[in-house]
């Protein structure tokens, strides 16, 4: 009986690694502008080496283009306008560190927050 409690317990700690791994699901971050605070979610949907989904803030939701997915890091791109941007995204658990290129050169970076979904 003991080795199935642990087998058990192993399974369970697997299942939570492979999925604190994957960004499949919402996501959201809190931001301090020049323009006062914002809130944005993200929601992401991965298949294979593929990330899709979108972008939600204060100007509505845009769609995730151009999205790759590596395991711990992925990477994808947001347009509006003529203007594209680029994000540079790395796993940490129920965390994911952003980086974002600025306007004028600079890097904006962010932390996303998962958000338990409620059933």
């Amino acid at each position: 009986m003991k080795h199935v409690s642990m087998l058990f317990v192993a399974v369970i700690m697997a299942i939570s690694l492979s999925h604190a791994q994957d960004p499949t699901g919402k996501w959201k971050t809190h931001m301090e502008t020049p323009n006062g605070p914002m809130d944005m979610m993200f929601t992401f949907k991965t298949g294979g080496d593929t990330l899709s989904g979108q972008v939600e803030g204060p100007w509505g939701s845009m769609p995730i283009i151009n999205g790759k997915n590596n395991g711990k890091e992925f990477t994808f791109d947001v347009s509006f306008g003529d203007m594209t941007m680029n994000h540079r995204c790395v796993m940490m658990g129920d965390s994911i560190a952003m980086k974002v290129p600025g306007m004028q050169g600079d890097t904006m970076n962010m932390v996303l927050k998962r958000v338990l979904e409620t059933k």
